[in-house]
């Protein structure tokens, strides 16, 4: 079968490649699926370029340790390469390893949760019976494909983390990707606000025909003017940064008296410089957010809870995603290069099988 994977570690796509492999067999309590569609996320260019490994060296419990783990009791190591690409995607279950009742899962269309080792870059991969979700005919292949990552971090980031209440502002950086997007659909029918922030004015009409209260271009405002305008003087209750540097900084100093941001990305690739007096005068909190962790915490009892509630949103709409374009896996490059292009407003996905 055809496989995408990496054999080291990159700033460039240099080491991507499209190799043939075994169809893997799926073990005990596992599945074996036959993938349709995956997308290109900014969590697969980590996995590319080794951002997390390189986060998970700075790990209390990582230190001096030649395996790096994801979690204190060491259960979960680090994948290294070589490894096959892709964190997600939808496909068919074809097949199901011992302990998994056949019945449940055998021929149904699943959305799937994957990552290296194993990812979703390919012909068929193999994971874990929990991380499959089977989805109704009336979602379409290309919004079960990206059915998991954005959504499930949208409504946990809002409705867990931060718990927004109606009628008080968010404000959110990178406000034309596809998560902001849902977060602005989410305000719609939770009942609270978005100040949406842009760095280029391509991103505003799509932003304003969902219905985002406000959108401030960064690179020709000042934020904290901005903020303080629109609420008043008062600032914000919530914030939501995937960005990182001066604009997470400046993002921390527009929140009102025990406001609470969270991190969820590192697009800005630069660390959050901020006098320590501008937290702890409003007392505000800073939080990270990073679904694989943020999942292990959950009890098991309330992740099909957490999913059901994912689910209702999508079928109101919330969670869909336009699709910019769709490349083959043998042009996996082209694929790539068109996902980091500035002022793109869809997804760029890849298709695997029919």
């Amino acid at each position: 079968m055809k496989s995408v994977q990496i054999d080291q570690l990159a700033d460039d796509f240099s080491h991507v490649r499209v190799v043939e492999t075994p169809v893997p067999e799926p073990g005990p309590g596992q599945v074996r699926v036959r993938m349709r569609l995956s997308p290109v996320n900014p969590s697969d260019l980590n996995f590319i370029r080794g951002d997390y490994l390189r986060a998970l060296e700075r790990l209390i419990w990582n230190r001096s340790q030649d395996v790096l783990c994801d979690d204190p009791a060491r259960k979960r190591p680090s994948p290294r390469p070589p490894y096959a690409l892709g964190g997600e995607g939808v496909g068919i279950v074809d097949a199901c390893g011992p302990g998994v009742p056949e019945a449940a899962l055998a021929g149904k269309r699943v959305a799937v949760i994957a990552g290296p080792p194993m990812g979703s870059w390919q012909e068929y991969t193999v994971v874990a019976a929990q991380s499959v979700l089977p989805v109704p005919i009336s979602i379409s292949d290309e919004l079960a494909a990206m059915f998991v990552i954005n959504p499930l971090s949208a409504c946990a980031m809002v409705h867990e983390v931060l718990a927004v209440r109606p009628d008080t502002w968010l404000l959110q950086s990178a406000a034309g990707s596809a998560l902001a997007k849902m977060v602005i659909r989410m305000s719609k029918v939770t009942g609270f606000r978005t100040i949406n922030l842009i760095r280029s004015e391509a991103h505003r009409p799509a932003l304003e025909a969902l219905g985002a209260e406000t959108v401030i271009n960064t690179e020709s405002l000042d934020l904290r003017d901005e903020v303080a305008r629109i609420t008043g003087g008062r600032g914000v209750d919530y914030a939501m940064d995937c960005v990182g540097g001066e604009v997470a900084a400046q993002m921390l100093q527009c929140l009102t008296l025990g406001g609470h941001m969270v991190v969820f990305g590192t697009l800005g690739n630069t660390p959050i410089t901020l006098p320590s007096r501008d937290m702890m005068m409003p007392a505000t909190r800073l939080s990270g957010y990073f679904a694989g962790s943020w999942l292990a915490l959950q009890p098991p009892a309330s992740i099909p809870g957490i999913l059901g509630k994912v689910g209702q949103l999508a079928a109101k709409g919330v969670f869909d995603t336009p699709v910019d374009a769709v490349y083959p896996l043998t042009q996996v490059h082209e694929a790539l290069a068109a996902s980091q292009e500035r002022g793109r407003l869809g997804k760029v996905m890849l298709k695997i099988g029919s």
